[in-house]
Order: structure tokens, then C-alpha cells, then sequence
């Protein structure tokens, strides 16, 4: 019987998302009988200051806790491990894991420079080239260069990426800022960087590769990191997973197995497994792919703290391969409580 705390719900667009994993995340771990504090995060609660008493471990009721006094928390509770359940922003990006480094306290995700990788999209595409592992045609778009010449950043983007194409924040996750730019127009594209700009500096601009959407989540570290099984994702309305289509229930069909080879599952699986470990991830992640229809694999991007919602793709993957959702968070506690602390 372990100590945890589960932190969730941040500041990020995504912190609706972030309480719904949570909650499920701590429900779970209580039902394996550990004892389970479950905290909303988030710089709303920076006037919240701890109790001088440990308050009764619920996972159905949610402490108010600020980035600002987690080190307190951590004191009052002595978890024996920390679960940080965010979507996007300091929760993902490896702030709140560098913070856990210093505290010397285990958690559940990946360490601090996998999660600054995968959720910065520009650096994790030069991390991709760098190792020659295939992903669709991109520029960046610079807000400070988008600001003083945007029609020369139009063009520059027609050149090397052309049309269609996708725009997307470089830092968001769950499509936060997302758009498709599917006919060549001029005025759309521009919208479409306006929007993923208004979310962060810099927007990435990639081909859309026509063809089918898979993931696949990889659990562990190192030798001893698996992939489950791949998931083929179908919309229901359109061609493109946003965030309405992946948190509404019924909005997109996923398929398992896919309709795809079983070669191209297998070397899906492979590439996975690589992108985790070539980042240095550990606990879970999931990695989003698009097959083209002579079934060559593109990565689009790591996922360091995917959804765990009841229609999360990670749960479902992990059901497939026989692994209940409490019992997954069993194996992530397990990994973390191993994983030696660093030596400063």
C-alpha cells in the first residue's frame, strides 16, 4: 500500500480534460487500496495554503493546491509517489517534473527533458530528422517574423510545405490552436497561423499526409518498453481528430486491430518504441502517426501525458492487451517507485 498524491487539472486550455483523467487516475489507485489524495493544481488556488494537518486521503474530493506551495504539500503528505496528470502546459512540458526532481520525490511520467521534447513540436521534429525517422514536411512560422512581414511568411510556407496542410501551436497538445488548411487560399492559411500563434510563439506548419491515423502507446523504459496494440483513429464527421472529436464520446471510431498490415502494425510498434526511448521516456506515452496508402509511417508527434479519460486511447490499448486500467496504474506506480531518484 502506497501514499499518493495525483495532481491534475493545471492551467492549461486542456485542464478540463486534465480533472476528468485525474479523477479517473485516482479512483483507480484507490480501488487497489492505496491511500489517495487527489489535488487540482493550478495558480487559481495561489491564495489556498496547506492545512497543519494531513487532510483524510478521498480521491472524490479535490484539494486546492498552487504550483507555488506544492513543496509544502509534498511535506504535509509524504506521498510516496506523485501522479501528475496534466495536459499541456507546465504539467507536461517538464516543469512540474524538474520540480519533482528537486523534491526527490518518485512520480509517474516521463523525466523533465522527455517531456520538454515532446511538447515542444519544433524541437521533437529535429529530434526525429536527427535520427532519420520519417515525418511529414514542415517549416516553422515565428510570431515576431509573422508580425512584420506575414504575406513573406505565406510564402514562404506555400514553398516548402505547400497545400493541404496543417498549422498547429509548436507547445499545445489535443489539437488546442489546430487547423487544416485543405485548398490553396491564401486567407485561410493566414487565419490558420493567426490562431495557432495566438497559443505560442512559434506555429508549425506541416503537409497533411492523406491516409489513415493510428497510435500506439508504449509502456516502460529502456529494454524493457513495450508498445500495445495499435489503434487506427476514425472520425465520424470530417477527416481531422480535433479536440471536440476526441473528447466527445461517440465522435470517432477506433479501430483494433487497424486496416492496416499486420507488418505495417509491427513497424508501427517498432517505431513507437524508438520515439520513446530515443526521448528517454518512461511511465506511458502514445505517439500519433499517419500511414499513406503504401503504408509508410510518418510520426507526427509524442504524447508524454496522454489522456486517461473513459474514452482515452491509452485505456483502451491497454484493455486489448489484457491490462485493466486500475491494473495500469498499478504498473506506472510500480515503475516509479523503482526508478532511482537522481544523484545531485
Amino acid at each position: 500500500m502506497a501514499r499518493i498524491l495525483v495532481l491534475m487539472g493545471g492551467d492549461a486550455p486542456e485542464r478540463e480534460i486534465s480533472l476528468r483523467s485525474g479523477r479517473a487516475v485516482a479512483r483507480a489507485l484507490a480501488r487497489k487500496g492505496h491511500i489517495v489524495w487527489a489535488a487540482d493544481i493550478s495558480f487559481q488556488h495561489e491564495n489556498s495554503l496547506p492545512p497543519s494537518s494531513p487532510p483524510s486521503p478521498n480521491p472524490e474530493t479535490l484539494l486546492n493546491c498552487s504550483p507555488l506551495t506544492l513543496s509544502h504539500w509534498i511535506e504535509l503528505l509524504r506521498p510516496d509517489s506523485v501522479f501528475p496528470i496534466l495536459h499541456g502546459g507546465y504539467g507536461e512540458d517538464g516543469t512540474l517534473q524538474a520540480m519533482l526532481e528537486l523534491l526527490r520525490v518518485p512520480y509517474a511520467s516521463p523525466p523533465p527533458l522527455a517531456c520538454q521534447l515532446a511538447m515542444n513540436k519544433v524541437q521533437f521534429k529535429r529530434v526525429l530528422l536527427a535520427e532519420g525517422i520519417p515525418t511529414a514536411l514542415h517549416c516553422v512560422v515565428e510570431r515576431n517574423r509573422f508580425e512584420r512581414d506575414a504575406e513573406g511568411a505565406i510564402d514562404r510556407v506555400e514553398q516548402i510545405v505547400g497545400y493541404p496542410c496543417v498549422v498547429k501551436p509548436s507547445s499545445q497538445g489535443s489539437t488546442i490552436g489546430a487547423s487544416v488548411v485543405n485548398r490553396p487560399d491564401r486567407g485561410a492559411l493566414r487565419e490558420a497561423i493567426e490562431e495557432a500563434l495566438r497559443y505560442d510563439p512559434e506555429a508549425l506548419v506541416e503537409r497533411k499526409i492523406s491516409g489513415k491515423e493510428i497510435t500506439v502507446a508504449v509502456l516502460g523504459s529502456g529494454e524493457n518498453a513495450r508498445a500495445l496494440p495499435v489503434i487506427e483513429i476514425v472520425p465520424k464527421t470530417g477527416d481531422f481528430f480535433d479536440f471536440t472529436t476526441k473528447y466527445t464520446p461517440g465522435m470517432a471510431e477506433h479501430r483494433i486491430p487497424p486496416s492496416i498490415s499486420e507488418k505495417a502494425q509491427k513497424r508501427a510498434q517498432e517505431i513507437a518504441v524508438k520515439v520513446h526511448n530515443l526521448l528517454g521516456c518512461r511511465a506511458v506515452t502514445r505517439t500519433d502517426m499517419m500511414v499513406d496508402k503504401d503504408e509508410n509511417i510518418f510520426v507526427l508527434e509524442l504524447n508524454a501525458i496522454p489522456g486517461m479519460t473513459e474514452i482515452s486511447l491509452v485505456p483502451e490499448a491497454a484493455k486489448v492487451a489484457g491490462i485493466s486500467f486500475d491494473d495500469l496504474m498499478e504498473i506506472l506506480l510500480d515503475e516509479s517507485l523503482q526508478t532511482p531518484l537522481r544523484s545531485w
